[in-house]
C-alpha cells in the first residue's frame, strides 16, 4: 500500500492521526489490512475529540495512543468502534465521572461477552462481541475497544507467565484523569481497582502493558524493552512488593554489552521468557520485578550462559556451550508471597447489587446468543454447526444452502470452532470455488491438508484465487512435482530480515498469506505458513508439523518436512504412578543459537509406562516439576544428546513429596456468606473465628464431580465429625437446599455450617490463589487455626475428602 498517496487524499483533519498510525502500526498491520479501515478508525477518534470533553482533554500522545489506536494486543481487526459507541454513548454521556464511565462501559461488555476458552488465536473485538464469549485476553481487548469507542484512554496489562501457577492473565487499565486504575475484562464490580486477581497479581514477577512505537510520557510506565514494533512498560510495582533486579554478563571477563537477558520463569514444567533486557555498556540490565525466583538465559553472538536469580542478583559469563548428556539435576522454584497491595472490599449492599447485576447481565447474554440459531434452519445434520457460529450462523446457512456440493459442509468441519464464528462468505467461497478437486487423495487427507484454509491461528483470507493466479503453469508442475523446490524458492524471494520481523512475547501477529506474497517480505513463520497455502492452492497435501512448527509436504504416501534433518529416537520411561502430564508435570525442549524451543507433544503415547520419540538430531533440555499448593515447586532437568539414526533414553524423574510439602500458608481475603438452615440469617464471616481448622466447600449442586465429593464426605463423616475442625458449605443460594444429595448430607449432619456466598467473586479469588481451576468446582480448601489455606484441590479426585481429613487432623495437632 502506498500511504503516501492515500494520506494526500484524506481531510487535513484526519491526516495527523493517519500518519501517526503509519509510523506506529506494525509492518504487518501496514501490508495486510486496507487504508481505508485506518481511516474509520481515525474518522471515529477525531469525532470523539470533538464531542467527548474528557476525550478532549487527553494529551495528543496518550489521545493517540489509547484512544485512536485500532491495535490492542494480537487481535484480529475489523472496525468496530461505531457500532459500540451506539450501545455505549447514551449509557455513559451524561455519567458525572470518567470513573463511573468506565465501570458503565464494563458492564455492558458484561452483558454480550464472558470467558470461554478455546484456541490461542486472538479473536477480534467485533467477532467476542458477535459471539458472545472469549478468552482473557480477548475480553480485555473487547473492553479496551469499548472504552476506546467512547473517547476513554485505555490498555491491555498482561502478567505474561504467573509464578505460583500454570496460567497466565490480561486484564485492563482506563486512565481517568492522571491516574490509571484497574478492572477485570467484562467482569463488572461497584468499584475500580477490584478483581479476582487482585491477590494473583500480588504474587507476579512481572506485569507489563505494550505500546505499539515508542512513547515519550510518564503515563506510560517504566520502560523494560523493545521488541519488533512495540515498547514494553514495567507496571508491576501498582500490583505487587518489588526490588530492582540487577543481571551482569561478561565475556572473557570484560563486559558483554549488547547481551539479551531472557528473564524466565518456570511455568508449565517449562522456561518461558517474561521479558528480554539488553545489557549496556557495562554488560548489565536492571528491572524492579516480583519477589520471586528467575531463571536468567544470556546469549550473544553464539555464546551464552544460564542460571537461577533468587536474591536479585546474577552474573554470567558468555561461553561456547557444547554437547552432550547431563545428569539430573534437582532444584526447587520459589513463588513470590501474596501480599496485596490493593485491598478493595465491598459492603454487603455493594456485594447485593452485584450478585443482581451479574445475574441480569448472564440472561442478556444468553437470551442474544440463543436468538442467533433457530431450530428448523438447513438440514438436521446441520444443526452443530450453525450453533457453534453464533452471531456468523447467517454467513454459514447462506454458504452451505448455495448448492448442493458436499463439500461445503466438509470445508466447515475442517475449521476450528472459533473460525466458524467469524469467517466471511468471501472467504469460503474461494476456498470452495478455486480448490483442486480431490483426485486419488483419500478424502481425510484431502479435506485436512488441501481443501481446509486454515494453516495455523493466522487471520482467515480469500488466498486461494491469487496464490492461483499467481504461478505459471509450468511453475505450478514443477512445484507439484518438487515441493521442496517451493520452499527454496520461497525462501529466496521473501525478506525475513529482523526488521520486519514481528514475534517475541506477543506470537500471534502473522502476515496473511496473499499480503505477504504481495509485499514480499514476512517473518519466519508467516512464511511458513505462506508456503503450505501455496502447495494447498496446487493440490499437494501439507501442514505445519505440530511436534515444532515445520513445513511438511505429502508424497510418495507420508509427509516430509522440507529441510530434511537426520531423525534420532527418545525413549522415555516413567513407571511409578500415573502417566504424567505435558506441560503440567514435564516438557521437552530444543536448543536453537537464542535459547530453547519447547516442543508440541500429545499425552496419549504412553504404553506400559513407556514413551517413544521421534526427534531431529540436536541438544534437548528435558524438565519436570511437582507444583505445590503454595505455588512452590519441586523441579528436575537434564539435557540429552540426540544424534541421527541413534536411540537415546532417559526416565522422567518426578520429584517426591510428603504431606507437609503439600501444606502452604496463603492469607485468604475476608469473605461474608448469609447463613442458610436457620430461622434467623445473619451475615457472617466464612471461616469461623473460633480458633479451629476449617474445612470450605463450593458445592455445585447435582453436578457430577459435586455428587462424589458429597457421598466421600457421607462416608467420612464419622472420622472428620471426631476431630476439632469445622465444615462449612459454601452454596449460591437457598435453591441449591432441595438438591437430593446435598439434603442428605446436610440432614445427617447438622454441625456443617452452610452458608449463600458470593460465588462470582469468592471462588474464582480462592481458586485461582491456590493454582486451583475455578471453573472445575467443586473447590475444597484447608485452613488453618488462624484461617490461612494450607491446601486447596478443585474437581474430583478419588480420595480427596480422605486426604483432607489427614490434613485436618494435622491441622488440629498442631499447637
Amino acid at each position: 500500500m502506498n500511504w503516501t498517496n492515500e494520506l494526500r487524499t484524506v481531510a487535513p483533519e484526519h491526516r495527523p492521526a493517519l500518519e501517526f498510525l503509519r509510523d506506529h502500526l506494525p509492518e504487518s498491520d501496514l501490508d495486510c489490512y486496507p487504508f481505508d479501515l485506518f481511516l474509520e478508525f481515525a474518522g471515529h477518534a477525531m469525532m470523539l475529540r470533538e464531542m467527548a470533553p474528557w476525550c478532549a482533554a487527553l494529551d495528543e500522545e496518550i489521545f493517540y495512543h489509547y484512544v485512536l489506536f485500532p491495535r490492542v494486543n494480537d487481535e484480529d481487526l475489523s472496525f468496530h468502534r461505531a457500532l459500540f459507541h451506539r450501545s455505549l454513548w447514551p449509557r455513559v454521556k451524561d455519567l458525572p465521572t470518567v470513573e463511573e464511565k468506565v465501570l458503565e462501559v464494563n458492564r455492558w461488555c458484561h452483558e454480550n461477552a464472558s470467558y470461554q476458552f478455546q484456541d490461542d488465536r486472538t479473536a477480534s473485538p467485533l467477532t467476542v462481541f458477535q459471539s458472545g464469549s472469549g478468552r482473557c485476553g480477548e475480553e480485555s481487548a473487547f473492553l479496551v475497544s469499548a472504552l476506546r469507542s467512547v473517547g476513554i484512554a485505555a490498555r491491555q496489562v498482561y502478567s505474561p507467565r504467573w509464578a505460583h501457577c500454570d496460567d497466565n492473565h490480561a486484564w485492563v487499565e482506563a486512565l481517568c484523569g492522571d491516574t490509571w486504575h484497574f478492572l477485570g475484562a467484562c467482569e463488572p464490580e461497584p468499584i475500580l481497582d477490584r478483581g479476582w486477581f487482585n491477590t494473583a497479581a500480588s504474587r507476579a514477577i512481572l506485569v507489563h502493558s505494550r505500546l505499539f512505537g515508542k512513547g515519550t510520557s510518564p503515563l506510560h510506565g517504566t520502560p523494560l524493552g523493545t521488541d519488533g514494533a512495540v515498547t514494553w512498560y514495567n507496571q508491576t510495582a501498582r500490583y505487587a512488593r518489588t526490588r530492582t533486579y540487577t543481571f551482569r554478563a561478561t565475556k572473557d571477563g570484560a563486559p558483554a554489552a549488547g547481551a539479551a537477558f531472557q528473564l524466565q520463569v518456570l511455568n508449565e514444567a517449562s522456561y518461558h521468557t517474561i521479558a528480554t533486557l539488553i545489557a549496556d555498556e557495562k554488560g548489565e540490565a536492571t528491572a524492579e520485578l516480583g519477589l520471586g525466583d528467575l531463571h536468567v538465559l544470556c546469549t550473544l553472538d553464539g555464546l551464552r550462559a544460564e542460571g537461577d536469580c533468587a536474591d536479585g542478583a546474577i552474573s554470567l559469563e558468555l561461553k561456547h556451550v557444547g554437547v552432550g548428556d547431563t545428569a539430573w539435576t534437582e532444584f526447587d522454584v520459589h513463588a513470590p508471597k501474596d501480599e496485596p497491595v490493593n485491598p478493595a472490599l465491598l459492603t454487603d449492599e455493594q456485594k447485593k447489587d452485584r450478585a443482581a447485576e451479574l445475574v441480569r447481565g448472564a440472561e442478556l447474554r444468553e437470551e442474544r446468543i440463543a436468538s442467533h440459531y433457530q431450530p428448523g434452519q438447513g438440514k438436521p445434520e446441520w444443526e452443530d454447526l450453525l450453533k457453534a457460529a453464533r452471531g456468523n450462523a447467517r454467513v454459514l446457512l447462506t454458504f452451505l444452502q448455495r448448492d448442493e456440493d458436499p463439500r461445503r459442509e466438509a470445508l466447515l468441519r475442517s475449521l476450528t470452532a472459533k473460525d466458524l464464528r467469524d469467517v466471511t462468505d468471501d472467504v469460503l467461497e474461494d476456498h470452495l470455488q478455486h480448490a483442486v478437486p480431490q483426485g486419488d487423495l483419500p478424502e481425510d487427507l484431502y479435506i485436512s491438508y488441501v481443501l481446509c484454509p486454515r494453516v495455523q491461528i493466522e487471520l482467515l483470507t480469500p488466498w486461494r484465487s491469487v496464490l492461483n493466479a499467481a504461478l505459471s503453469e509450468g511453475e505450478q508442475n514443477t512445484y507439484r512435482a518438487h515441493p521442496a523446490a517451493l520452499w527454496t524458492d520461497l525462501q529466496a524471494r521473501m525478506d525475513t530480515t529482523p526488521e520486519h520481523v514481528y514475534a517475541g512475547a506477543i506470537t500471534g501477529l502473522v502476515w496473511t498469506p496473499v499480503e505477504a506474497w504481495k509485499a514480499l517480505r514476512c517473518d519466519e513463520r508467516s512464511l511458513r505458513i505462506l508456503y503450505v497455502a501455496l502447495l494447498r492452492t496446487l493440490g499437494v497435501p501439507a501442514r505445519l508439523r505440530e511436534l515444532d512448527g515445520m513445513p511438511e509436504f505429502w508424497q510418495d504416501g507420508s509427509f516430509h518436512p522440507v529441510e530434511e534433518a537426520g531423525m534420532g529416537t527418545l525413549v522415555l520411561t516413567h513407571t511409578e504412578g500415573p502417566a504424567p502430564l505435558y506441560r503440567q508435570n514435564w516438557s521437552l525442549s530444543r536448543r536453537v543459537p537464542t535459547g530453547w524451543v519447547l516442543l508440541t507433544l500429545s499425552d496419549e503415547d504412553w504404553s506400559d509406562g513407556r514413551r517413544t520419540l521421534s526427534l531431529p538430531a540436536g541438544q534437548y533440555r528435558l524438565m519436570t516439576s511437582v507444583r505445590l499448593p503454595n505455588g512452590n515447586q519441586f523441579a528436575a532437568g537434564r539435557e540429552l544428546l540426540i544424534c541421527a539414526g541413534e536411540e537415546a533414553s532417559s526416565d522422567l524423574r518426578l520429584r517426591p513429596f510428603a504431606l507437609e510439602d503439600l501444606l502452604g500458608c496463603q492469607d485468604l481475603p475476608h469473605m461474608t456468606g448469609r447463613t442458610l438452615c436457620t430461622d434467623s440469617p445473619e451475615t457472617v464471616s466464612v471461616i469461623p473465628e473460633d480458633g479451629r481448622p476449617t474445612l470450605l466447600f463450593w458445592l455445585e449442586e447435582g453436578n457430577e464431580p459435586t455428587e462424589h465429593v458429597l457421598n466421600e464426605l457421607a462416608a467420612g463423616q464419622e472420622a472428620i465429625e471426631a476431630l476439632p475442625v469445622n465444615v462449612v458449605f459454601l452454596l449460591r443460594g437457598e435453591e441449591s437446599l432441595k438438591q437430593r444429595t446435598l439434603a442428605g448430607v446436610l440432614a445427617k449432619w447438622p454441625g456443617i455450617r452452610v452458608l449463600e456466598d458470593d460465588w462470582a467473586f469468592d471462588l474464582e479469588t480462592v481458586a485461582r490463589h491456590l493454582t486451583c481451576d475455578p471453573d472445575r468446582p467443586p473447590l475444597a480448601v484447608a485452613c488453618n487455626r488462624k484461617g490461612q489455606a494450607v491446601y486447596g484441590v478443585s474437581g474430583y479426585h478419588v480420595g480427596s475428602v480422605e486426604l483432607l481429613t489427614r490434613i485436618a487432623a494435622h491441622l488440629a495437632g498442631e499447637a
